[in-house]
């Protein structure tokens, strides 16, 4: 694709799916194993989660987005993610 060309619309919404889907297991994956995983390990997810809320904003899913966070609190999160927007 030439860097002038848009994307379509369904290679767009394709994307935006791709990373709420991504968000949403990130997001199952700190819920199961946060008794397994040791503070480095959570450190490290919270940043993949942190780094995929990014992508879904700058993909024009922050909505959706911001409704995954809802279902799925995570301690602190939402005042890390007041401060960022």
């Amino acid at each position: 694709m030439m860097s002038n060309e848009k994307p379509s619309r369904a290679a767009e919404g394709a994307t935006k799916t791709l990373f709420i889907r991504r968000l949403e297991r990130l997001m199952r994956l700190r819920r199961d194993y946060v008794d397994d995983l040791n503070p480095l390990g959570l450190r490290l997810l919270d940043r993949a989660l942190w780094a995929t809320y990014q992508d879904c904003i700058d993909f024009g899913a922050a909505k959706e987005a911001n409704e995954v966070m809802a279902k799925h609190p995570v301690p602190g999160w939402d005042n890390d993610v007041r401060k960022a927007s």
